[in-house]
């Protein structure tokens, strides 16, 4: 799916909080700190004053602007919003750039926002700024993936179990990545089978006649079903092409760069049947979260074991069905084991910060 942009313009509350409303803006928030500047905090008082601070936490998400990034914190601080009433700040760190002297000193720029409870990072270009926030010192810093530079310079880890994450207090393994989607109540009754692709991938060769040829299948073998097909931003050309030009009455393609933000979300509500081709693990996990009956398409794996070791992990729980079961996960009538792994994390780092308080 296209990038979602965070330039989105502020209006207010009753209460003087500022909420951001724009198109492609990722959620919910205290206000957007994009305008501040991004000097080097001159007031002492900001970095570690716990005065007058609300009884919500304060949760600043740093961004780096990618909509994989944006979705995981996206579903992630809704649920701290709903289970805390947790007040978001949204900050791209593109906006507030910091060297690394900066970061290893903890010396946070100046951003014009409540001071965090929370500091939570998501994406590899936002750990110079998530490691310049431990200036904050009345707050808690947390990772969403394994970090790149000694895991004991932030506080809290969330880390995806495919990285063999050490057993520790301070960690919590996650079934791959969190997402923004929520389960749905119930397993749609419509005969509506959703297909989607991802492309090029170190963790498997990619095969645009093989992918091809397995929609074809699909196509032939489940006439009666109505096909929805997407690409995302790594699908080749040339299979785009193919797939723009297939000719079928029960078929229908969308194109990653025509599809809004809340696209995926809606389709998964909307389908019985989710086929999902490996290499795009944030959209199986998607689909896993939204509890809909999930299979993956044959794609041979490269030498490199990791995402497909967790996929066949997904196969022996059962939340995932292979290629060459497809006539089970077809006729499957009972709702399949879903993922809520936003909602898990989301207690987790709340039951952190109660001990924290304390």
């Amino acid at each position: 799916m296209s990038s979602d942009t965070m330039n989105a313009s502020s209006t207010h509350r009753s209460q003087g909080e500022a909420r951001v409303a724009g198109a492609g803006w990722p959620g919910p928030a205290l206000f957007d700190a994009g305008a501040a500047s991004s000097a080097l905090l001159a007031d002492s008082r900001l970095v570690a004053s716990a005065v007058g601070r609300p009884a919500r936490p304060v949760v600043w998400l740093l961004s780096d602007d990618k909509a994989g990034h944006v979705n995981q914190l996206r579903g992630l601080g809704e649920r701290l919003e709903a289970l805390s009433g947790a007040r978001l700040v949204w900050v791209s760190c593109r906006r507030h750039r910091v060297s690394w002297w900066q970061a290893l000193a903890a010396r946070p720029p100046r951003i014009e926002a409540p001071a965090p409870d929370l500091v939570i990072g998501a994406g590899s270009g936002t750990h110079a700024l998530l490691l310049a926030c431990r200036g904050f010192r009345d707050a808690l810093t947390v990772v969403l993936m394994r970090p790149g530079f000694p895991s004991r310079w932030v506080d809290l880890k969330v880390i995806p179990e495919h990285d063999r994450p050490a057993a520790r207090g301070d960690i919590l393994a996650t079934q791959g990545a969190l997402t923004a989607v929520r389960p749905n109540p119930r397993l749609s009754a419509a005969r509506r089978g959703l297909v989607l692709l991802g492309g090029e991938s170190p963790h498997f060769h990619w095969r645009d006649d093989s992918i091809l040829d397995q929609l074809l299948t699909l196509l032939r073998e489940y006439p009666d079903w109505r096909w929805t097909v997407t690409s995302s931003r790594r699908t080749p050309a040339p299979l785009v092409a193919r797939l723009r030009e297939l000719r079928a009455p029960n078929l229908r393609f969308h194109h990653h760069d025509d599809t809004p933000v809340d696209w995926l979300p809606r389709q998964l509500r909307a389908h019985r049947v989710a086929w999902v081709s490996p290499d795009s693990v944030s959209m199986l996990y998607e689909s896993l979260t939204a509890g809909v009956a999930t299979g993956t398409l044959d794609l041979a794996c490269t030498g490199k074991a990791r995402v497909a070791g967790g996929i066949r992990a997904l196969c022996r729980r059962g939340q995932v069905l292979a290629w060459r079961d497809r006539a089970a996960l077809m006729a499957a009538s009972a709702r399949p084991p879903h993922l809520w792994e936003a909602n898990r994390v989301a207690h987790w780092l709340i039951d952190r910060y109660q001990e924290a308080r304390l």
